[in-house]
């Protein structure tokens, strides 16, 4: 499949230059697509970002050299871009739990973090419902909050606690909703070290303000793929793992397979009811993508 071979392709550039300067703008563009789609396709389908795959992969090598040779930890820290061996010392140590000159000993437990060899499946057993939107641009009213690690553990505590404490009910009364309505989860603001923020909010009114404690966002007019998914509201055990699951086929499954790529914008999990038991859900994903060029 021509998306996995440019995958590995930008692993193949990395492995060969590992002791050269990296700009994730030039692994992007062994893998023929944009910086942001890249660096959001490889963090969906590894769990860890570019850099720190750069960082680890380095430091393996790094280690492999102080365990195997007689090189100085000056002349290794330098080979793999470290500027100074307080840093180089630094980003070792965090990685290995020992210090460089610690890890040239004999019988020191040292972490090997092996290249990645994408392989990724189209399984094809269930169909995946999408369609393309234009969406036109608008401003959003919310709370936010910021993802460190896995937005699958902190976002339900993050809505929980704004259900609770009655910012939801506040975001509803403002835009003129009943009490209770669903709000639209919008993450933006991705950034290399993992991090993302998360708002949940909804269209902001024309001629309404913003009251303390609410945050907007801008969300600009483009093109987005729409995926859709039902979710039964009494199970909590079940709520988010569909919606999960409709991520991660998204990016193993959907764009491997077709000639869109994602590109900079919020993306948005909008939630309706069913009807007017409250019992049934049902999750749009929506991603901001363009046709390759």
């Amino acid at each position: 499949m021509e998306t996995i071979r440019l995958l590995q392709q930008a692993i193949d550039y990395v492995e060969h230059n590992l002791k050269s300067a990296i700009e994730i703008e030039d692994i992007a563009t062994a893998a023929m697509t944009s910086k942001f789609h890249f660096q959001r396709m490889f963090h969906a389908l590894t769990g860890f970002t570019v850099t720190e795959y750069v960082r680890n992969r380095r430091l393996t090598l790094a280690a492999e050299e102080l365990a195997g040779t007689d090189n100085k930890v000056i002349d290794i820290a330098l080979n793999y871009g470290y500027e100074t061996p307080e840093a180089f010392a630094k980003a070792f140590q965090r990685i290995h739990g020992v210090t460089p000159h610690m890890a040239k000993k004999k019988n020191v437990k040292l972490k090997s973090f092996p290249r990645i060899s994408f392989q990724i499946q189209i399984k094809g057993e269930t169909e995946m419902n999408y369609r393309i939107v234009e969406e036109q641009a608008s401003t959003v009213i919310g709370k936010d909050v910021i993802i460190q690690k896995d937005a699958y553990t902190e976002i339900p505590i993050f809505v929980e606690g704004i259900w609770i404490d009655g910012t939801l009910d506040r975001i509803n009364d403002l835009v003129g909703k009943p009490s209770g309505s669903l709000l639209y989860g919008y993450y933006f603001d991705f950034r290399e070290d993992g991090t993302q923020r998360y708002l949940m909010g909804i269209d902001l009114p024309e001629g309404k303000e913003v009251t303390e404690g609410l945050v907007t966002l801008y969300v600009p007019g483009q093109t987005y793929a729409v995926f859709d998914s039902r979710e039964s509201i009494p199970d909590d055990s079940e709520i988010g793992l569909e919606i999960q699951n409709v991520w991660r086929r998204i990016y193993s499954e959907w764009f491997p397979s077709v000639g869109f790529e994602q590109v900079e914008g919020p993306c948005m999990e909008k939630y309706f009811w069913m009807d007017d038991t409250l019992e049934e859900s049902i999750c749009e994903v929506w991603i901001p993508v363009r046709r390759k060029i």
